[in-house]
């Protein structure tokens, strides 16, 4: 197994596994004939997630898979050349319905990324370097540590130090007090509002 192999199965454990339980509900709105069976749609999704060779490009996991998931259960029902009135008009409205976040969810989401941009910003330079390089560009410690000249161990400390001061940073504000996941990729995020 390669590196790239390695960085994709890391990628899918990271992002796409974890919505496995928000998968599986979806699924089952697909699934009201009784034959299909909404597991065996999510196992599929994850097949061919995880397959994906431009897995790097994937800026939202979540529509991501949930897109596969819908044209999953499509093909199935595709095969069994059930099309029913109703099924059709349950994809028309799904599909109505997760093809982009509210208008509330972008609004905190750039508000989160504000705060993010912040708290980097406040990072010593050399910190801020490979922070930015591991979140927003997604380069492993190995690449980074190649890149900047610098020995892969002190890229893992800046690592840990940016994470935990933004960390602290994002989740003091607004009296909040969720925390910055260390493999969560702020792609998303920056592509609201342009790079951090």
């Amino acid at each position: 197994m390669d590196d790239q192999d390695e960085d994709r199965r890391a990628w899918f454990r990271r992002e796409i596994l974890p919505l496995e339980a928000d998968l599986l509900a979806y699924a089952r709105r697909f699934c009201r004939d009784g034959e299909t069976d909404p597991e065996d749609l999510v196992h599929d999704t994850f097949a061919r997630a995880i397959a994906y060779k431009a897995w790097r490009e994937v800026l939202n996991p979540g529509a991501f898979a949930s897109r596969i998931l819908r044209n999953t259960a499509l093909d199935a029902l595709r095969r069994r050349k059930v099309l029913t009135i109703t099924a059709v008009a349950d994809f028309e409205r799904l599909a109505l319905a997760d093809e982009a976040p509210t208008q509330e969810q972008a609004t905190v989401d750039r508000d989160e990324l504000r705060q993010l941009r912040e708290a980097m910003a406040e990072l010593p330079a050399q910190c801020r370097r490979v922070f930015t390089l591991r979140k927003v560009y997604d380069l492993s410690p190995r690449e980074i540590a190649e890149k900047l000249g610098l020995s892969v161990s002190t890229v893992e400390k800046h690592l840990v130090k940016g994470l935990r001061y933004c960390s602290d940073r994002l989740g003091r504000s607004g009296g909040r007090t969720r925390k910055v996941e260390e493999e969560r990729s702020w792609r998303v995020k920056r592509d609201l509002g342009g790079k951090p």
